[in-house]
């Protein structure tokens, strides 16, 4: 799901929080954004750390993004998984927050419309949601003879070709 269509669900449900919580929904906002920090993290983990640029960043998953009928496609976002969610739940309920129980139910929605849009193109399994699925598949992957993290090591070589030949069609066409 794109970045402008996040923030205007994450707005709405902020704005019909807020009775309840007053400013504090801002967290809930916060939560429903902050959550897709993690695709900047496969961004410069893909550039080997090189590459810091955001634009570049939104490029790579533009690649990704139309990459995702490819067969063997799977993500994993390291804030989306269950692991990560519950990790964040623990220390809400240690805290006793509602700041971040705001940001953690952010993140759950944001996490919802995710799987509504995959839902939507049929496209469920390209997303890992748990460490331990990404690496039982993962795992499945390799001894079929495919690595996992090929499709994204040639979205990143894309981009940086189409640096080096701005002018060029996107020449990494999928075989």
């Amino acid at each position: 799901m794109k970045v402008s269509e996040h923030i205007v669900y994450g707005s709405a449900a902020s704005l019909a929080l807020a009775p309840v919580f007053g400013v504090k929904t801002a967290f809930f906002l916060v939560g429903s954004l902050a959550i897709d920090l993690d695709h900047y993290l496969d961004f410069l983990y893909y550039g080997q750390f090189k590459n810091w640029s955001f634009k570049k960043m939104f490029e790579f998953h533009g690649v990704l993004g139309r990459w995702k009928e490819r067969p063997n496609f799977m993500a994993l976002e390291a804030f989306h998984t269950v692991e990560f969610l519950l990790a964040f739940l623990l220390v809400a309920w240690i805290a006793q927050s509602t700041e971040l129980y705001l940001l953690f139910a952010g993140m759950c929605f944001h996490l919802v419309l995710d799987m509504v849009r995959l839902s939507q193109w049929n496209k469920i399994g390209n997303r890992a949601l748990s460490f331990i699925e990404y690496w039982i598949r993962s795992r499945k992957m390799i001894q079929a003879g495919v690595h996992p993290e090929k499709i994204f090591e040639e979205a990143y070589a894309s981009i940086e070709e189409r640096q080096q030949n701005p002018d060029g069609v996107e020449s990494y066409a999928y075989n």
